[in-house]
């Protein structure tokens, strides 16, 4: 059985265990015999019981094979629209967008950008888009219209961005990258820290397209590994995944020049030994990461 990220499944939840250092989970199982278990302190309101079906989406499968799912909220469905409660309205580092903090159903406050001058001052309430749910919480989008970059790009194509400044939003660290028209691109301080981006230095990136805020999708080109290249990791691990996912694939774990650990799933760990040499062909990159497929010599 192969999961697929944003797919969603159907599973009976068998039972709640509790596990060393992370706390009561909930052990799913499919109908494949795949099991997952899914942390339960984030879905207290949920009323997940054992023995339920549940349904959950598949949020992620990250560079060792581990699967993060998400439960489907009881509430809010994603692609739909609600009305929330404004606490608190705010401008930001970032020039043309402003902050609002909404209160969800269960009370949880969640921060959205918006673009400048949508909200009026003393406004109560705003409708919003579900674009998905983290943890229990639901992403929301504005339904204003956003006009930040003026430029339009075709899937693949590279271009040139600048970095502006680092910026806090919901309490991360991002890169503020501006193209020369104003055309922004927000990355993740911890994913992209190893690439040494540096003011008035230009950074190549590849677009891949333009999130619900206006804010363009990329990938930098990553300082060392090029995509379609060939090198050389020593395996420094096999592993198999023990804190999201029960019965998981094998895979080979290795480093990159920065210290990042990736990870190839392998279906025979008899070739394989740690220490090791490995050749793997990059797929492409993944939050900083080269994402690698072992190359049979």
């Amino acid at each position: 059985m192969i999961f697929r990220e944003g797919e969603w499944y159907n599973f009976k939840v068998t039972k709640v265990i509790d596990v060393p250092g992370s706390g009561k989970q909930f052990v799913l199982s499919h109908e494949s015999g795949k099991k997952l278990l899914l942390p339960a302190q984030y879905y207290d309101k949920y009323n997940i019981e054992e023995n339920s079906t549940i349904q959950c989406r598949i949020d992620k499968i990250n560079c060792t094979g581990q699967i993060f799912i998400e439960p489907a909220h009881p509430v809010y469905k994603t692609g739909s629209t609600y009305t929330f409660k404004i606490k608190h309205i705010s401008d930001t580092a970032i020039e043309e967008v402003q902050s609002i903090i909404v209160c969800d159903i269960f009370g949880n406050e969640i921060e959205v950008l918006v673009p400048k001058g949508a909200i009026d001052d003393g406004q109560e309430e705003v409708k919003l888009k579900v674009l998905s749910v983290k943890k229990g919480v639901p992403i929301l989008s504005a339904s204003a219209k956003w006009d930040i970059c003026p430029d339009t790009f075709s899937n693949g194509q590279e271009i040139l961005l600048f970095l502006s400044k680092v910026v806090v939003i919901q309490n991360e660290e991002y890169y503020l990258l501006k193209s020369k028209s104003n055309c922004i691109a927000l990355l993740k301080v911890k994913h992209y820290k190893h690439y040494g981006f540096k003011e008035g230095i230009p950074i190549v990136a590849s677009y891949r397209g333009t999130d619900n805020r206006g804010f363009l999708m990329i990938d930098p080109e990553h300082p060392y590994y090029k995509v379609g290249g060939v090198y050389q990791f020593e395996i420094a691990g096999i592993e198999e995944d023990y804190s999201n996912e029960l019965g998981s694939s094998r895979v080979v774990v290795v480093y990159d020049k920065f210290g990042m650990k990736c990870g190839v799933q392998i279906e025979n760990t008899s070739s394989y030994s740690v220490g090791k040499s490995v050749s793997c062909k990059v797929l492409g990159y993944k939050k900083g990461r080269p994402l690698l497929e072992i190359v049979r010599m």
